[in-house]
């Protein structure tokens, strides 16, 4: 007589059935995990150089260090922020252009172990201040974008812009392209005539005010180009009655009104040389 065999109970088949799925489970999990940990260690696809190239006085080595924290540790734990694949692109664009003067920042891979970014740089053109005495101001570019703060700077070594009723920020345009290239090609204009400007100050209005190194001030709007406005001054500066202009012996010159151009040369004297109350001395000259 055959012994008879034991079954064993339906819950317990179940259970093992369970331990056998999840045990099944568990290795594939374990493998794709293996996997993934050396399959993203892989040093033909691990980046170890990154080379940086771009703008004219931030060193490349600084955006390369700045790169190669950002490249430092993991996802999850698991998988390395070097992996190429993987590497945090839009991360390192921000860090990146957090420094100042630094824009239009490029990130590429070359090859699978190397990084290239490529970056521009804003280059200081002139100044953006709250008025002709303040000494901190902004940088401005050559395009007028105001990109960062200035050192406190004495010294003619940068024009200075003034716009009333409005404070400088950074990230905004201190005027109208067309008017900023305007004062720019006036003021490079007014100096191939040894008429040096210091300030450029914008009124609400449309008028300007440009302040002469050696004294005096030029009041002009831009209803007549920068060639303009210079042609109607030298008139001015040839005739008999103006010919004695020069910057520091006049107050202003008003080139507002076309070729009707109106003088005061009373000059701004300190207290202690007034001796007595003085009236304004405004002329007119027709210039043609």
């Amino acid at each position: 007589m055959r012994p008879q065999r034991k079954r064993l109970a339906p819950n317990t088949v179940q259970l093992l059935k369970h331990i056998g799925v999840g045990f099944m489970v568990i290795t594939v999990v374990a493998l794709l995990i293996a996997a993934v940990w050396y399959g993203t260690r892989v040093s033909a696809l691990t980046i170890t150089e990154v080379d940086a190239s771009g703008g004219e006085t931030i060193k490349p080595d600084h955006v390369e260090q700045l790169v190669k924290e950002t490249l430092e540790g993991t996802y999850l734990g698991l998988i390395p922020r070097r992996f190429a694949w993987l590497y945090p692109e839009q991360e390192i664009v921000e860090i990146v252009s957090k420094t100042e003067r630094i824009f239009n920042v490029v990130v590429a891979r070359g090859g699978g172990t190397k990084l290239q970014i490529t970056y521009d740089e804003y280059v200081p053109f002139a100044l953006w201040c709250r008025s002709t005495t303040e000494e901190e101001c902004l940088f401005l570019n050559i395009e007028g974008y105001a990109f960062s703060k200035a050192p406190k700077l004495t010294g003619g070594s940068f024009l200075r812009f003034v716009t009333a009723g409005r404070d400088p920020v950074v990230g905004e345009i201190v005027a109208e392209s067309d008017t900023y290239k305007s004062a720019q090609e006036l003021v490079r204009l007014l100096a191939t005539e040894n008429w040096f400007v210091s300030h450029v100050e914008l009124d609400q209005v449309g008028d300007i005010f440009l302040s002469i190194v050696e004294g005096g001030e030029l009041k002009i709007n831009f209803e007549e180009t920068p060639a303009q406005l210079v042609q109607n001054l030298q008139v001015l500066l040839a005739s008999e009655e103006f010919k004695h202009l020069k910057p520091g012996n006049f107050q202003y010159i008003d080139l507002r009104f076309g070729n009707k151009v109106f003088v005061n040369e009373e000059l701004v004297l300190e207290n202690d040389e007034i001796s007595s109350e003085q009236s304004t001395t405004t002329a007119q000259a027709q210039v043609e």
